[in-house]
């Protein structure tokens, strides 16, 4: 076997040379047979007449000798790929127009395919990173909760000796520090708990990571804070310095020695700039901290679940004030942080499978008008002895070939369309910094580009297949458009064509209609004109919290005083960052006491912050500089929490207990409602606004103020905001940006799904244009006999461009109608996802369907004016 292998690679590498061996060995055969022949008594030409007849044909024996050899299919393959290429180079516009169009549909789909292999099918740069979830837990009475984690829990899944082998929790602060030039930054730091860097396992570029012993708490007095650099603020603010380890930064008003750098990797799971250790109380209550775990390689979901179960019911036993109703939630680590990132890019990637089935169907349209047109060349092929199978071989090779040269352009243009993706993600989408294209989205295009192949040339290959030979010799010469059946075929093929766009531009209108709805959603404050500012005092140097207040009340006043501004206020959580929002429990006062108590979001604010940030009034009053913070200060509530505690009742005659929120003496002090607000959508401007409640801060040492302006552009008042922050301390760090970019920032992944969709429905309005266009362009010249017989017999040319113009029409109306008909189903599909859209939208189906029929007419219109100007004098002559 392996001999009868290398036999046919010899033959197929050294072909000159076998055949050279072949003619000698047939000539020494039948040299020997003369010979023979002669020594019998005949003369030299009798011996070799009689030699060659009883030897056969020499090209016969030949071909017989292939076969043995197990060659003679690839020289044929060979030989039809030389004929293609040949019969491609004579058709330029065709071959252009097919492979331009497969190019971009195969570019679309590389390109979308790469960003979903570089968000979701990249493993995480961890050791098993499938192993890897972020861990949330929630009430099962439907209380509100921050979902996030304590230590006790954490500790309770790490002791547990099921599948969770570790488990570890983060809770993120801010801070300045020092760069190597002495300038400040302000910096995010995560406090972590012990096997942080371990239940990740990723190694320390420098260093190491904490100690256990940097975990234990003495007494009431934890372990010196150490400090692991992140490697993005090791080379920004560090310079990448080799020898940063050992060396101490300030951190809350303490020097923290800095002990490790750690990997890349981290990077694609927090925006941290640095960690340091937190050494709790084992039993710590407090949910407060972002959880993480790693379970054993291989644990199924089932497992793991249970024991999660376990543990909460065990820690509800053993603490049933904080965790009777709370459960843990699991999710995989990656989706977490692709989010919904991931909806996106599926149905960005449906419509590219859209939009290459579009393709293909327009090239399979060209390629079944070419093969009508070249009726007469297959069936002379036939004739002459070809094979039926030859031929089919013959189309499938030229589909073959388009959709090779096709895909390498495809490649090309996939990068270029990768470059579009990131400028339309504006860096704002996970795991989408670097989109590479691998060798997982090579192959992707590699198979993508034989499955066009294969699809475009099949449908010719199956028509050529069935035909009777006689019957094309017979016909091919004068029929217009290859016969009822190929007019049957390429009318369906067009109609599909439309139909598939219809779809696509559909999905686009849903998009489009989904992101206008966010953006004109009623989010409960204004925007316009408004800017935000972020000053994060060094809490090295502002330890007290009266100096905390001083300070940021002396920069409100200075702002308050700038030519154009009309309100200030701040706030420890802004709308749409709620990053900061944290939840309590509270009851109303004088309601009996419930098991499960009351919840609501508990946010910091100053007075003029309602007005800063344009929040409607709906009873009572605002903040003023009279209400007085801390233990049974006045509040402010939601619509929200109105409507869902104290329906009925009027609001500004009741009052809250802050469970938990005063001495020992008063735990549960009741703070008098003076106001009343409209709801106001902090998580995002697509979700139900959360029953919340405003208390007074005034020692914040990182508030968002936001200042509110009549300036057309806000932007004008940063120099003069930073000339006034660094009168009142120069090592401040202040960041600013506007209202506006907030908001817009966090509509990104709608406004990436948008603008994709748009592309994808201009490109397959466009493909289908050109596909309706190429058609009737080929039909109408295989026509022209008709056309002139009907001119010369006295049809005017408005007749017979209506003639061909209907017939068209007719196809791209049944088309568009059949696409009206399944976008509503992929209409319902895609707006359970989005917001306030109807699948059955009439705005949608019937502009979509009216604009791909516009698109139709135009590109009929161009070949049906053309037949109508033939000659008929010239166009008979010439048959």
């Amino acid at each position: 076997m392996l001999n009868d292998l290398v036999l046919r690679l010899r033959a197929l590498i050294t072909r000159n040379t076998v055949e050279r061996e072949i003619d000698d060995e047939l000539r020494f055969h039948l040299e020997q047979q003369v010979a023979s022949y002669k020594k019998s008594g005949m003369d030299d030409a009798a011996a070799r007449r009689r030699a060659q007849i009883e030897f056969g044909g020499l090209s016969q024996i030949r071909d017989e000798y292939r076969d043995a050899l197990g060659t003679r299919l690839v020289e044929g393959l060979l030989q039809d790929t030389r004929f293609a290429f040949r019969a491609l180079r004579k058709s330029p516009a065709f071959s252009c127009a097919a492979i331009a169009t497969i190019a971009l549909g195969i570019g679309a789909t590389t390109a979308i395919f790469s960003a979903i292999n570089a968000a979701l099918l990249r493993p995480l740069p961890f050791p098993q990173s499938e192993d890897l979830f972020t861990l949330h837990t929630r009430t099962t009475a439907g209380r509100l909760t921050s979902g996030l984690v304590a230590p006790v829990e954490l500790n309770g899944l790490t002791d547990a000796n099921g599948p969770i082998v570790r488990a570890a929790g983060s809770v993120m602060t801010y801070d300045t520090v020092l760069d190597d030039t002495s300038h400040a930054v302000q910096i995010s730091l995560a406090g972590v708990t012990e096997g942080f860097f371990e239940l990740f396992n990723a190694p320390m570029i420098l260093g190491r990571s904490f100690a256990p012993e940097e975990f234990i708490r003495h007494e009431q007095t934890a372990a010196p804070r150490v400090i692991v650099l992140s490697n993005h603020l090791w080379r920004t603010a560090f310079g990448g310095n080799p020898d940063i380890v050992g060396r101490s930064i300030q951190f809350s008003g303490r020097a923290a020695p800095i002990v490790g750098v750690a990997s890349p990797a981290y990077d694609a799971i927090t925006t941290a700039d640095a960690w340091f250790n937190l050494a709790l109380d084992r039993r710590n209550l407090s949910h407060s901290y972002d959880g993480y775990m790693r379970v054993r390689h291989g644990s199924s979901s089932a497992g793991v679940n249970n024991e999660l179960a376990s543990v909460a019911t065990r820690l509800a036993q053993e603490f049933p004030v904080f965790n009777t109703d709370r459960v843990f939630v699991a999710t995989p680590l990656i989706d977490a942080i692709v989010g919904d990132l991931k909806q996106t890019l599926i149905i960005a990637f449906a419509a590219t499978a859209l939009l290459l089935v579009i393709a293909c169907v327009n090239v399979m349209n060209l390629l079944l008008a070419r093969g009508t047109a070249r009726t007469r060349e297959i069936a002379l092929r036939a004739a002459l002895g070809a094979s039926r199978a030859a031929l089919v071989r013959y189309v499938l090779l030229e589909g073959l070939i388009l959709s090779g040269v096709g895909g390498l352009l495809g490649v090309i243009l996939a990068r270029g369309g990768v470059r579009i993706l990131l400028v339309l993600a504006q860096s704002r989408l996970p795991r989408l910094d670097t989109v590479p294209l691998d060798p997982y989205v090579t192959a992707f295009a590699m198979a993508v580009t034989l499955m066009t192949g294969i699809g475009v040339g099949l449908l010719p290959a199956v028509r050529l297949q069935r035909a009777d030979v006689s019957t094309l010799l017979g016909d091919g010469g004068r029929s217009a458009t290859g016969g009822r059946v190929a007019h049957r075929t390429l009318a369906v093929m067009i109609a599909a064509e439309m139909a598939l766009a219809v779809i696509l531009v559909s999905g686009a209108g849903w998009l489009v209609q989904n992101y206008r709805n966010l953006q004109n959603a009623h989010s409960g404050f204004l925007s316009e004109h408004r800017l935000v500012v972020e000053a994060l005092l060094p809490a090295g140097r502002y330890r007290q919290s009266d100096q905390i207040a001083a300070w940021n009340q002396a920069l409100r006043d200075r702002i308050g005083h700038l030519t154009g501004v009309v309100a200030v206020g701040a706030a420890t959580s802004m709308p749409l960052r709620p990053e900061r929002d944290s939840t309590f429990n509270f009851a109303v006062a004088g309601d009996p006491q419930s098991y499960y108590p009351p919840s609501a979001r508990y946010r910091q604010v100053t007075p003029g912050w309602f007005e800063a940030m344009g929040i409607h009034v709906e009873a009572g009053r605002t903040f003023t500089s009279d209400d007085r913070a801390g233990v049974g200060g006045a509040v402010i509530i939601n619509e929200a929490l109105a409507r869902r505690y104290l329906s009925g009742r009027n609001p500004l005659e009741a009052g809250l207990a802050m469970t938990g929120f005063g001495p020992k003496d008063n735990p549960n002090p009741v703070a008098p409602i003076v106001g009343v607000v409209a709801d106001v959508k902090y998580a995002s401007v697509g979700q139900i606004a959360e029953p919340a409640v405003y208390v007074i801060g005034r020692n914040m040492n990182r508030e968002s103020i936001v200042v509110a302006t009549t300036l057309a552009n806000p932007s004008n008042l940063v120099p003069l905001i930073r000339a006034e922050v660094r009168e009142l301390d120069p090592a401040v760090p202040v960041d600013f940006d506007l209202l506006p970019n907030v908001v817009s920032g966090s509509l990104s992944r709608q406004r990436l799904g948008m603008l994709l969709m748009l592309l994808f429905g201009m490109a397959g309005i466009a493909l289908a244009a050109i596909g309706v266009y190429g058609v009737i362009a080929y039909a109408i010249a295989q026509r022209v006999r008709e056309v002139a017989i009907r001119l010369a017999l006295g049809a005017t040319p408005g007749e017979v461009f209506w003639m061909t113009f209907v017939r068209a029409q007719a196809v791209a109306v049944a088309g568009g109608l059949a696409g009206l008909v399944l976008a509503y189903p992929t209409g319902r599909i895609l707006a359970s996802t989005l917001y306030e859209v109807r699948a059955a939208d009439p705005v949608v189906l019937v502009s979509a369907t009216l604009l791909v029929a516009a698109v139709g007419v135009l590109a009929a219109a161009v070949p049906a004016r053309r037949a109508a100007q033939v000659d008929p004098v010239v166009a008979l002559r010439a048959e």
